[in-house]
């Protein structure tokens, strides 16, 4: 029985976001990825497999350390109603760094290139979705609130408008107000 190879995740996938910020994701392949890396193609295409699952994986990876603060705001709330809107609310507080919005651009890339990107993406934002309506009594009104708190995070992650610090906590208040009422009519008394 050989010897399981394996790389070391985070290397690997700081060795592709490296690869793609100076080459753009055309110039993203197996073996730039095993250079920047410092190991070997055959180690990068054992665990990845192609281009295609390269981007793949590094989207995933992106989407997951975005998840565990996420995770980390959810358990906060726990056993509050709108637990998972909530913390989706905690987790925009802060606008998004320089890196935060260049990570996300090059997801974005990646999602508009690659169908198994979109199909990562596709699922992240089908998952968060189903959880939060899912606990939401008034799910349209749940529903219009998440899309707004997507609307503003889609602003700001590519640039395309910076809130400043106090108009976005208005602006969340508003979102928080909505997942604070909005609760079983048992609940009020």
């Amino acid at each position: 029985m050989g010897r399981k190879r394996t790389i070391d995740r985070g290397a690997l996938m700081n060795a592709i976001e490296a690869v793609a910020r100076r080459e753009g994701l055309d110039g993203l392949s197996i073996d730039a990825v095993a250079k920047e890396a410092g190991i070997s193609k055959s180690s990068v295409l054992y665990d990845c497999g192609s281009k295609s699952a390269l981007l793949a994986e590094f989207t995933r990876h992106q989407l997951e350390a975005h998840g565990k603060g996420c995770e980390a705001a959810r358990a906060r709330y726990a056993g509050q109603p709108n637990a998972s809107f909530r913390a989706m609310i905690d987790e925009f507080r802060t606008a998004p760094t320089d890196e935060e919005m260049s990570v996300a651009m090059l997801i974005c890339a990646g999602v508009g290139k690659d169908a198994n990107c979109r199909e990562v993406m596709r699922g992240k934002i089908a998952e968060e979705t189903r959880r939060v309506i899912g606990e939401a009594t008034d799910k349209r009104e749940v529903l219009r609130a998440l899309l707004s708190l997507h609307g503003l995070a889609f602003l700001e992650y590519f640039g395309f408008y910076h809130f400043d610090e106090t108009v976005r906590n208005e602006l969340l208040d508003d979102l928080l107000a909505i997942a604070e009422k909005d609760r079983p009519a048992s609940d009020e008394t």
